[in-house]
Parts: C-alpha cells; structure tokens; sequence
C-alpha cells in the first residue's frame, strides 16, 4: 500500500484509476499521473504497480517517488512523473531527490526514470482511451458480427478498418453497428494494429498471433 497518503490540494488534480492489476482503484496526485497509471494498467508488460510506494531519507531530507513498477521480467522500476516545464524550472532544486532515488534503486537492484508528458501523452494513450470504451460483454448478435470481422480478415490477411467493414457489409446501417465490434476486437487483442501510431480507418490490421494459434 502507499507509504504516503495523496491529499488534495488548491492547485492539483487527485484521481481515481480502476485497476485490476491492484484489484482496488489506483491513486493520483495530478492528471498526468492519472495518465500513467493509466497506461501501466493496460500494459500487458506491466506485472504490478504501487503509487507512492516509499520513502528515501537522504540527509535531513526525505523523498518518495511517484510509482515502483514490477515487470513481467521481474524487473523493477521506480518512477518520478513529472511535467517536462516543472523539471526545467526547479531542476536545481529536484536534482538532489533524483540523485538520491538513484542511489536508493542501484543499491536495491531497481532502476528509476523520469517520465514526462512527452512520454505519456502520446498516441498510444489517446488510443488506448478510446479503445477502452468498448471492452463490455457482447451479445450473441454482436459475436456473430465479430467472427465475420475475423472470418473476413483472415481471408484478406491485413486490411484497414474501412476496407474490412466494406468487404463484410454491403449496407452503410451494417457498417456503422459493426465499426464497435471492430474496435472492441482492437481492444482485447483479436485483431493487431500498431497502437503507438494514430488509430483511424486506414489503420493497418492483421489478425493477432494468439487467433493465428487457434485456427
């Protein structure tokens, strides 16, 4: 649990972050934060996350990092987010907390970054954001939609979401209530495209390498 409980203040955002990964709802201190934590939840990589995970004494000084992240490898990382405007306006004075949380994590076999809205709020956030919005349970009819999505997908080995709602659906009506099953099935890995780049209707698709294995 958290060594240092996140209060809210006048001038920063607190936040809730539904996580299964913690099985409870994740805690942040800013909006950038919020973002993070967000993408740690949906990072595949991502084993185990702690907010506010613990506390560095150096001199008569202490310090304690935003979020200690367990990977699947086992590895671990301890990471300060921070804007990059507020790094470069106070680095002098962050330098020393950064210096310590260095030393902390290469005595303790971690490693620590500092990550920034440059980082964070990229591409691959605003997609996973959208994509999130279609991860409830289907109906019947809506499963029958999605394997004709794959069926098809199949047959062309890569397509676009334009070309493959096309290629299933002669009616525009057909097209439009199957574009939600299509990104629900971007969401939970059925069909692969390169989440790092703008997601839009001419985004490259190809079925995953899990739905390869079961065919």
């Amino acid at each position: 649990m958290p060594v240092r409980k996140i209060q809210a203040g006048y001038c920063n955002l607190t936040a809730r972050v539904p996580s299964k990964k913690l099985d409870r709802m994740a805690d942040a201190e800013s909006s950038l934060e919020r973002d993070f934590l967000f993408l740690l939840e949906h990072n595949d990589k991502v084993l185990h996350f702690e907010e506010q995970p613990l506390t560095i004494h150096f001199g008569n000084q202490y310090y304690t990092p935003d979020v200690l992240v367990e990977f699947t490898d086992s590895t671990k990382t301890l990471y300060e987010v921070k804007y990059r405007d507020e790094l470069r306006k106070n680095w002098t004075k962050l330098k020393p907390k950064y210096k310590a949380a260095i030393n902390y994590c290469h005595n303790n076999n971690f490693r620590f970054k500092l990550i920034t809205d440059k980082e964070i709020r990229t591409p691959l956030l605003k997609n996973i954001e959208f994509l999130s919005h279609f991860s409830r349970t289907v109906s019947p009819v809506e499963s029958a939609i999605g394997k004709a999505l794959l069926d098809t997908l199949i047959d062309l080995g890569s397509s676009s979401p334009r070309e493959l709602l096309a290629a299933c659906f002669c009616c525009r009506m057909k097209r439009a209530e199957a574009a939600p099953i299509l990104w629900r099935l971007i969401s939970n890995g059925s069909v692969h495209t390169n989440l790092e780049h703008p997601l839009s209707m001419h985004s490259s698709l190809t079925i995953s390498n899990d739905i390869w294995e079961t065919i």
